[in-house]
């Protein structure tokens, strides 16, 4: 941390940090204020109801003038700040307004509880609790320039210097009093320049990470543009590269080597599709809310499970076991069938021909959806990191599918953004459960 003693924050955010603690400032006047004559009332109703022989203070009228000053000038302070608070917006372009008011504020509280010191016993040195009190509230309560700190301390002891003779006439007296007073306006130059240079680094902090934060929701715009970009310019170079590969294995003069060709052409261009969708998913779901509507879940998993049957043509056996009532809950039917693709898609990739379940119940005010395979299942040290983005938990399936690593992410996203949330349970050989929790509607 830089410290500040005679110097401000550097110029580019001067103006924005004065405006920043000039607020706190009226903030602390307003709870200071409040404390200051809650404190004063208490003693004038304790002297009142106990009956306290106060009379054996020294200067009981001027402990007595003081006392009724802080109950009129405290709530008057405190409206005051309330005012300027409220209407700080207003008063932006004249913040020494502002700031003159709080070093009004704080040159009271430093000479009230200087003269507090000077009620109670003859010489103030021998007790100054109250001055070093006022001191310490005004350093650490407010912020202030160095010229601000300085006019303050001036102020103060010259006030003390002004008081003094009238308790106390001995030179010898008046020197050590004079010179006690110093050394606590010393005191109050340090704290109050070390409680700056505290605010100003922390404000110095929460402007950079405001900046980084910036910059990067600005790369993540620039990002998505590309991402767009991206998607616009690939994918109708594949639908034509992939078009052209259909039309020419039409052809039944074509041989089966170059037959077996094509048919890897055609999974390229449906895998690189498949990666393009990802990635577009991915940003889209970083940024992007999305519409629910209720929906009977049961019939939901049942379309999904009947869809998924038709395009494994029987070679996986894909099941639903669903509930005997309704099941409704708010969700993106786009989004969550997005979801129970990637789940089933996976659960196909690592358990080969094996049986695939889906099953539905309730819990409480919860749906919980299961997605089960009877396959290779996820290494116990990789099940950490399958939610991932890029993770690198990512595998072959049982045929040798790649993976980007993107689609458990998407899934991930997508729940959270439903409000719910994704588990899974795996053990080696065995296989893998998936289980999605959403509110009930």
């Amino acid at each position: 941390m830089r410290v500040h003693f005679f110097t401000s924050i550097d110029l580019p955010y001067r103006s924005a940090f004065r405006s920043f603690y000039i607020i706190q400032n009226l903030h602390s006047v307003k709870v200071l204020s409040a404390v200051w004559f809650a404190l004063s009332l208490f003693l004038r109703l304790f002297v009142a109801i106990q009956n306290s022989p106060i009379g054996s203070i020294n200067h009981i009228d001027d402990y007595d003038a003081a006392n009724w000053l802080s109950l009129a000038a405290t709530p008057i302070t405190y409206l005051m700040s309330l005012y300027l608070i409220r209407n700080f917006d207003y008063y932006k372009n004249r913040l020494y307004i502002l700031q003159g008011f709080v070093i009004a504020f704080g040159l009271y509280t430093m000479i009230s509880t200087m003269r507090s010191s000077f009620f109670v016993v003859e010489n103030p040195r021998n007790t100054m609790v109250m001055y070093f009190m006022g001191i310490v509230v005004t350093g650490v309560f407010f912020t202030f320039e160095y010229f601000e700190t300085l006019f303050l301390a001036i102020v103060t002891g010259i006030g003390f210097a002004f008081i003094l003779p009238y308790y106390q006439t001995g030179f010898n007296e008046i020197f050590m009093n004079n010179m006690a007073s110093l050394v606590l306006l010393l005191v109050f130059l340090s704290i109050s320049r070390y409680a700056y240079s505290y605010r100003s680094d922390n404000f110095l902090k929460l402007k950079a990470i405001e900046e980084k934060n910036l910059e990067i929701e600005t790369a993540g715009v620039i990002k998505n543009e590309i991402l767009g970009i991206v998607a616009h310019d690939l994918r109708n170079p594949l639908a034509a590269i992939k078009t052209l590969a259909m039309v020419m294995e039409d052809d039944e003069e074509i041989n089966d080597d170059n037959r077996e060709n094509l048919q890897m052409i055609k999974s390229a261009c449906d895998k690189a599709a498949s990666i393009i969708n990802d990635l577009l998913e991915t940003a889209h779901n970083e940024i992007n809310e999305f519409d629910v509507e209720t929906t009977e879940i049961n019939q939901f998993l049942r379309t999904v499970a009947d869809e998924w049957r038709k395009q494994s043509n029987k070679r996986v056996n894909i099941s639903y076991n669903g509930t005997a009532e309704h099941v409704y809950s708010n969700i993106n039917c786009e989004k969550m069938q997005r979801v129970m693709d990637n789940l089933i898609s996976n659960a196909v990739k690592f358990s080969g021909d094996s049986n695939v379940e889906i099953s539905l119940r309730t819990l409480a005010s919860q749906v919980v959806i299961n997605v089960r395979d009877f396959g290779m299942g996820i290494p116990r040290d990789l099940l950490p990191f399958i939610f991932d983005r890029f993770s690198k938990a990512s595998r072959r399936g049982v045929r040798g599918e790649e993976s980007v690593g993107l689609g458990l992410s998407i899934v991930r996203q997508i729940i959270k953004k439903h409000g719910g949330e994704i588990g899974v349970e795996s053990v080696e050989q065995q296989g893998t459960t998936f289980t999605i929790k959403l509110l009930m509607a």
